[in-house]
């Protein structure tokens, strides 16, 4: 990460492992002459450790600009979330994330044998699988970046299913709400500065299955105008091509390039209210 100081403007992508594949920081970045870009997206981050993110960059100098996914809240971390914060020096880990979220901090897991056993086991599944992958796939398979922007080239989906649609919005904006996230979500916006500190959510334009959208939207709805990219009709069908996906669940570098235009527009949109 650039040196950041008081001159600085800031964009940051706090995210899951949909922000990794769909938000190409160097395009953006190209396109912006005053901002820097900083893709921060993680495998496996939700709501809860992106707002814990989110705090943590707002105390840094400069203004700062943070795009947030809108996840599910959950409070158990990956893995990834607490290489990542080793590798960005966040102070007094895990004792700050369960200040924040206002919990007692957990005892200490105590693995048996057999716990051990299987945590190895599946971990050497997962690399195996990802050398397999490499060898079969060559330069179309591209595995995740301990934290930001992972291309890749595959394209394993033939259906549009996965892509949030117009229909969807209107479906689910009825649904019941997730008062605790909706809560967490307020807080965050309350910690808006003008020209030190916005905050803005992005929904997930993919999913596995469609009943994912129901907890977000209705969240979604209910924060203000100027803190959300709200995707148009015309952007939605636009992105809805089977072409874009590398899995049901995540875009590919095609769909990354369609996704960070999108976002470049918005961003020249509304910069100057930043």
């Amino acid at each position: 990460m650039a040196k950041i100081d008081s001159n600085s403007k800031s964009i940051f992508f706090l995210g899951s492992s949909r922000i990794q594949r769909s938000v190409n920081s160097k395009l953006i970045q190209d396109s912006l002459t005053t901002w820097r870009v900083y893709n921060m997206g993680l495998l496996g981050n939700t709501l809860a450790q992106n707002l814990y993110l989110a705090q943590f960059i707002k105390n840094l100098p400069g203004n700062k600009v943070v795009f947030v996914e809108l996840t599910s809240y959950l409070v158990n971390y990956p893995e990834s979330f607490e290489s990542a914060l080793e590798y960005l020096e966040l102070p007094d880990f895990p004792n700050s994330y369960y200040k924040f979220l206002g919990k007692p901090i957990p005892s200490s897991k105590n693995y048996g044998f057999l716990d051990d056993f299987e945590a190895v086991f599946w971990n050497t599944m997962i690399q195996n699988q990802n050398v397999i992958k490499r060898i079969a796939f060559r330069d179309e398979y591209n595995g995740y970046n301990e934290i930001g922007y992972s291309p890749t080239n595959r394209n394993d989906v033939v259906s549009k299913e996965s892509f949030l649609n117009q229909e969807n919005l209107h479906v689910f904006a009825l649904s019941k709400l997730d008062m605790n996230a909706y809560s967490r979500v307020n807080q965050a916006l309350k910690m808006q500065q003008q020209n030190e500190f916005k905050v803005v959510f992005l929904l997930p334009i993919t999913s596995n299955n469609k009943d994912d959208f129901e907890i977000k939207i209705p969240i979604f709805n209910k924060i203000p105008k100027e803190s959300k990219w709200e995707y148009t009709g015309q952007f939605l069908q636009e992105m809805a091509n089977p072409r874009y996906l590398e899995n049901k669940n995540h875009m590919n570098s095609q769909g990354a390039m369609i996704y960070s235009q999108g976002l470049v527009k918005y961003i020249k949109a509304n910069e100057k209210n930043w």
